[in-house]
């Protein structure tokens, strides 16, 4: 990525941070994407806004990247809706709940008013109001659950331009399974799924943009094949997850030491007891 476009990002994020759960890994991620589908025609939509900072996001990258485009933003502001337990895991009814006034109060102060279009309600409510010539080239799945990722590729897939990209969130939530088996039963058993950062997955149903793409290099999580040769390239994201993996690995060691010192082993370090502070503070489960 060239300077110019490193700098959109970098800006951009900095601006819509403060409404987003995602960790910056997965909005560079959706941010290759719309770089990759920039030049195909249609808009953006993201499904499950939640606070709005990915749609913020993509809405100052059009601004600047000199698109015609505009982000359609839909959530229900009211949470998740009945959720699955046996698909969904710890997803439940109410979560992830925002208020539609204050996400309308950020986007105008970011100067959004006409790029990101808001459509406050339950999927199944607000698609059917969409307009009939609706098109687009990368949408985002930030839906969480089964019952909703389902009735959004439901709508979304028909309207997908061919190289289009869709970005699916909550792929590899631990205890949850509904995102993804709704993605095999809308687009297919055998999807070409390439591993994003932490829970992210993206697809091409349509066929895949680059023709350059690196050649896939196939991984099995969770009973899934994901193609992970774009993510191998991603060093901001594998640093990080190799910093927190050495990071518990010396926690794991200060809690052993601790237990044993509790059962009065000798000869331990003197600061053996340096996790006692700690101890608490990862809630049983």
């Amino acid at each position: 990525m060239n300077a110019e476009l490193d700098a959109v990002f970098e800006r951009n994020y900095a601006l819509a941070e403060p409404h987003t759960l995602l960790m910056k890994a997965q909005v560079r991620s959706v941010y290759d994407r719309l770089l990759e589908t920039r030049h195909l025609p249609g808009d953006c939509i993201e499904f499950g806004g939640f606070r709005g900072g990915l749609s913020f996001f993509l809405g100052l990258c059009i601004g600047d990247l000199g698109l015609a485009k505009r982000v359609i933003m839909l959530d229900s502001f009211q949470g998740l809706p009945q959720t699955e337990a046996a698909l969904d895991g710890p997803f439940e009814r109410g979560m992830m709940a925002s208020d539609l006034q204050s996400v309308q109060g950020a986007r105008a102060a970011l100067g959004l008013d006409d790029v990101v279009e808001i459509r406050a309600g339950w999927f199944e409510d607000t698609l059917r109001q969409m307009p009939p010539a609706a098109q687009f080239c990368l949408a985002h799945l930030d839906a969480d659950i089964y019952a909703s990722t389902k009735t959004a590729l439901r709508y979304l897939l028909p309207r997908l331009v061919p190289g289009g990209a869709v970005v699916l969130d909550d792929c590899l939530f631990f205890g949850a399974n509904g995102v993804l088996r709704a993605a095999r039963e809308e687009i297919g058993q055998e999807l070409h799924l390439h591993l994003g950062p932490k829970t992210q997955a993206f697809v091409f149903p349509k066929g895949d943009p680059r023709s350059d793409r690196r050649a896939p290099l196939w991984r099995t999580l969770g009973g899934q094949r994901y193609d992970v040769a774009e993510l191998l390239t991603r060093s901001d994201y594998l640093e990080l997850a190799t910093w927190e993996e050495a990071y518990y690995r010396e926690h794991a060691r200060w809690y052993a030491d601790y237990l044993r010192l509790l059962s009065g082993s000798p000869n331990l370090p003197p600061d053996s007891h340096r996790v006692a502070s700690a101890i608490g503070m990862v809630r049983k489960r």
